[in-house]
Parts: structure tokens; C-alpha cells; sequence
């Protein structure tokens, strides 16, 4: 089964909004705060009505609450009626017997709802507590209960529940969760029900066992031997019920070492591997909380590796703080958390592969940058914050300006990924000898009103280096402060013997267009970006660094 939908009303960051998911893959991202654990949180209330591996009975407290429903209480007659509810409806797909209208679409569709109200049996109660309503300052969630049931109006429990979902988040793991439910849960869900209730079956004879041993017989012979505790037959035995299952009594062991003394990184790629190894399909929905944490670069492309190869079957949601994750994975199947709600199924098959193919390029910057100037290498990255820095007195990304220097993806890729997005781009780009060609009629395939382009519109400034000779050859002297600061002690001293004006600019030109060049104009523009000295910056530079407000 598949989560097509998740509506949510009242639930920590989201007060009112609406999620449409892919069927394999979901992407998460955005910044930090922006909610990306609490939508994987909702999906597992809902699903699996628990809350951080916990059940949901004894985690009802303040902080599932959107903050603004509950200042409107506080700020009102805080009478019954005003009193908020979190509402969690998730819109699935694959269980007829879920079907129904009991959803706030009114729709006659398949899903399960979570409801978080008050508790109407404490009618009398609640009224007596607000007879002093200024005590209050807190929502009372102790008056609260909850209700999960299914669009048809069937009452769910774990024991009847259709979809099954599991939450791998190492951010969860401590050194004593090795007998836990959270490492059980997974262990689970690699196993089939006929191998689970063999192991169980094994273990419960492994402990009547124990009875057994002769050393066991000997304490027990000689406890409370003379009834003064009591006058039956008083033994330390094994619990054998059956409703003590071997996934609360046994540990994982990788090694022979215990799993929960192996280090992070292995316990989190084990966990999201076995989770991935399910051969019984059990699982319906997994969710992986940021795959990269505690990995080596190698480690997690092996992992992210069998993400790719073991999904079929199973929907995946997963959030990361990592390029590598994004781009291996499909950009395209990215969900963009920040003021809205964003999926990215519109950038085209060619930006895909290529990200695929080269999953280095850090995309995570265009995606969640709220302003980019794309440049064609690290001086044009230099010379524009020493442009910005000069005006404003710190650098562009203290204002959320990020400058991304496009090398072996090119601009196209990078455009293709913010089109969609909408993100305001200027793209600062050598004319390379034809404005009219490269710039002019390049830029007409990008029609969007949130591109801006910037170039130096005379053919002879093609690149960076022309542009700052050009601007700063009005004089000698001007030009001179900039060969000072551009070259070092030696070219400079040949360039002083290299005559007049037009014979300086030809000079500094032809040094910049030597075989070694790449190197020369990075070693230049760094020495501006530290020079306290005053050179004039060309125009479409200047204009490059300024956005509306």
C-alpha cells in the first residue's frame, strides 16, 4: 500500500497543510526547523499510532500541538468548545476495506485518519478546573483522548492494523536500546510470520529448559526450604508464557560483538538494511531519518546503493543534509519543505541522469538557497563578494545570497533544478567573444521572469579578466593599482617596462590569456579579494550582486 496524501491540522509546525507523495521514493528537504522530522513523525502516528517508538497513550503532550492553535486558546474564554484537536489523515491506496467518507475531503476514498481531541466525558472536570481560568498557561492535554480509525469508520488497533511502517532514526539509538522494541521492531521486519513464530516457539522450550539444570535444582531445593516465606513450593524459574516473545529477550550480535556496542554508523546502515531485506513484505511504508549520519563516504555509497536496488514494493521516505543522497537517488523524486510545499517531478530526464551519473554536485545548495548567483569559476565567486563586501561591509551569505561556481555540471543543469522551484537566479556567464550569440540568444530559453542574466555586452571583454582591464584602464594610474594587486612582484616589474597605456593593456591581456591561465586567475582574483586598495569593478558585476528586496 502507498500514502497518497497526508493532511494535517494542528500538528507542530503545520497548522493547516496538505502533502501529495511520490509511490517509490520521497526526498525530504529543507532547513533546519523547517519540519522534515515532524511530517515523518505524523506519518508514523498515523500509521502505526506511536510516536517516536513509543505508543501514543503516553506521549499526548503540549509539544504536538501547533504553537498558534494553542496561543488562540490561551488567548481566549478557554472554554470547551475552543479547545484545538490535531487531525492527521493519511489518503492511501491498495486496502478497499479502508474506503470510506469519514475524512475532511467527504470523499469516498481509501485512508486512515488519527484524531487527537478532548475528551468530552470530562466535560464536568474541565469546567471545575476553569472556574480559575488565569491559573492556565498551558494547554491541558490531560483532558484529551484520541481515536484512529479508518475513512470507512472501522476502529483500528495494532492488532488489525493493514499498513505497516517503520521509522529507522539513528538519532533514536542509545547504548541500552539493544533489547528494545525499537531494535525488536526491526528485526521483525526482516522476518517472515512462519520464521517469527518458529524463533519464538525455540526460544520458550530453550528456556523450560532451564528449569532443568542441575544447578538450577540445587538453589531452588534449598529456597525457602523451612516455608517461612511461604508454604507452598517457592522456585526461580523461566518465564515461559507465551506472551513473552524472544524479540524482548534477545540482541542483535554483529561480529559476536552486541549490536549495541558496534559503532553508529554500522548499527544505522544495518538497520536500514535489514529494514530494506524484508523478504515477507511486511513493511509497507519505510522512513529513514538522514541515511548519511555516522558514515564514511564509502559506507554510504553502498548504502545508498541498496536503497536504489531494494525498494521495489515499498515506499520510501527518507530525509538528508547530503547532495551525494539526493542526486544518487533522483533528484527528481525531491520534496522541498520551506514556506510551501514543493515536489520536484518537473525537471527533465537529461539534468537527472547527469546527477545520477555525477552525484558529487552539491544541488542541496540551488534547492534550498533563497538567492543564487551562479558563476563560471571561483574568481568570478571571489570578485563578486569582494563587490558585495565593499558595499555592505560582510559577505553574501550572511544575507542568504549563495554564490555557486558551476564547473562540470554547467548552467543549464543548475537551471533546470530552480525552474521548477521558482528560486530567483542570476547567472553572471563570459560572453566569450559573442554577446549577441552566447548571451542574448542562450538566455531566450530561459523565459522565466525570476532569471536575470549578466555579461560584459562589448565581444572584447569575454571573459572576467578583460572586463576588470577594461574598467580600470581609464588612466595609467588606475590601471596600475590594479596590475599591483592582480600580479606578482615579478610580472608586475615587466609590465611597468611594457611603455604607454594601450601597451599595459595589451600587456596584462595577453598574460591572462597564457597557457597557464586558470591558475593566474585565481592567484589574481584572491589578492583583490584581500587588497584594501580601491579598484572600479565592472557594471554587470555590480548589478549581479543586487536583488529586490
Amino acid at each position: 500500500m502507498k500514502i497518497k496524501k497526508l493532511k494535517l491540522m494542528n500538528f507542530k509546525k503545520f497548522e493547516n497543510q496538505e502533502f501529495d507523495f511520490n509511490d517509490d521514493i520521497n526526498i525530504i528537504v529543507g532547513d533546519n526547523e523547517s519540519g522534515k522530522s515532524s511530517l515523518l513523525e505524523a506519518i508514523e502516528m498515523v500509521l502505526n499510532c506511536s510516536y517516536r517508538g513509543r505508543p501514543l497513550g503516553a506521549e499526548l503532550t503540549t509539544d504536538l500541538f501547533n504553537i498558534n492553535c494553542i496561543s488562540r486558546y490561551l488567548s481566549g474564554d478557554k472554554s470547551e468548545k475552543t479547545l484545538p484537536e490535531i487531525l492527521i489523515e493519511a489518503y492511501v491506496e491498495g486496502n478497499p476495506n479502508l474506503k470510506g467518507e469519514t475524512n475532511s475531503d467527504k470523499a469516498n476514498v481509501e485512508g486512515i485518519f488519527l484524531r487527537i481531541y478532548f475528551d468530552e466525558e470530562l466535560s464536568d472536570s474541565y469546567s471545575t478546573f476553569i472556574e480559575q481560568p488565569e491559573r492556565l498557561s498551558t494547554l491541558p492535554v490531560e483532558f484529551y483522548k484520541f481515536e484512529w480509525y479508518s475513512f470507512a469508520w472501522n476502529r483500528i488497533t495494532q492488532y488489525n492494523k493493514k499498513i505497516n511502517c517503520l521509522y529507522v532514526d539513528s538519532s533514536r539509538l542509545h547504548p541500552t536500546y539493544g533489547r528494545t522494541k525499537y531494535i525488536s521492531s526491526i528485526v521483525n521486519s526482516a522476518l517472515n510470520k512462519n520464521s517469527r513464530t518458529t524463533l519464538n516457539l525455540n526460544f520458550r522450550q530453550l528456556k523450560a529448559k532451564f528449569d532443568e539444570e542441575d544447578d538450577v535444582k540445587t538453589i531452588n531445593a534449598g529456597l525457602d526450604s523451612s516455608n517461612d516465606i511461604t508454604n507452598k513450593s517457592l522456585k526461580v524459574t523461566a518465564d515461559i508464557a507465551s506472551t513473552t516473545g524472544w524479540e524482548n529477550n534477545l540482541q542483535l550480535a554483529v561480529d559476536n560483538i552486541s549490536f549495541n556496542h558496534i559503532g553508529k554508523g554500522e548499527q544505522n546502515q544495518i538497520q536500514i538494511k535489514l529494514a530494506l531485506e524484508n523478504k515477507a513484505d511486511d513493511v509497507d511504508v519505510i522512513m529513514i531519518e538522514e541515511p548519511e549520519n555516522h558514515l564514511s563516504h564509502i559506507n554510504l555509497v553502498q548504502l545508498i546503493s541498496s536503497i536504489e536496488k531494494k525498494n521495489q514494493g515499498k515506499q520510501i521516505f527518507l530525509t538528508t543534509h547530503s547532495s551525494y543522497v539526493l542526486n544518487k537517488l533522483s533528484i527528481g523524486k525531491l520534496c522541498l519543505l520551506t514556506n510551501s510545499y514543493v515536489r520536484l517531478k518537473e525537471i527533465d530526464d537529461h539534468t537527472t541522469k547527469t546527477l545520477k551519473r555525477l552525484p558529487g554536485y552539491d544541488t542541496l545548495r540551488v534547492v534550498l538557497a533563497k538567492k543564487i548567483i551562479l558563476v563560471e569559476g571561483p574568481s568570478d565567486e571571489l570578485i563578486l563578494k569582494k563587490i558585495y563586501t565593499n558595499k555592505h561591509g560582510r559577505l553574501p551569505e550572511e544575507d542568504g545570497i549563495d554564490i555557486i561556481v558551476v564547473r562540470g555540471i554547467n548552467f543549464k543543469n543548475y537551471l533546470n533544478i530552480a525552474k521548477p522551484l521558482k528560486q530567483t537566479v542570476h547567472v553572471v556567464k563570459d560572453n566569450d567573444g559573442n554577446y549577441q550569440s552566447n548571451i542574448v540568444e542562450w538566455s531566450k530559453k530561459y523565459e522565466e521572469i525570476f532569471f536575470n542574466f549578466y555579461s560584459p555586452k562589448e565581444d572584447e571583454q569575454y571573459s572576467l579578466e578583460p572586463a576588470l582591464i577594461e574598467t580600470n584602464c581609464q588612466t595609467i594610474k588606475s590601471l596600475d593599482t590594479l596590475a599591483k594587486i592582480m600580479l606578482t612582484t615579478q610580472t608586475y616589474s615587466n609590465y611597468s617596462k611594457s611603455g604607454e597605456l594601450p601597451n599595459k593593456k595589451e600587456f596584462l591581456r595577453n598574460w591572462f590569456d597564457g597557457a597557464s591561465s586558470g591558475s593566474k586567475k585565481v592567484d589574481s582574483a584572491i589578492r583583490i579579494f584581500d587588497s584594501s586598495e580601491d579598484i572600479l569593478f565592472p557594471e554587470y558585476l555590480i548589478q549581479a550582486i543586487e536583488f529586490d528586496a
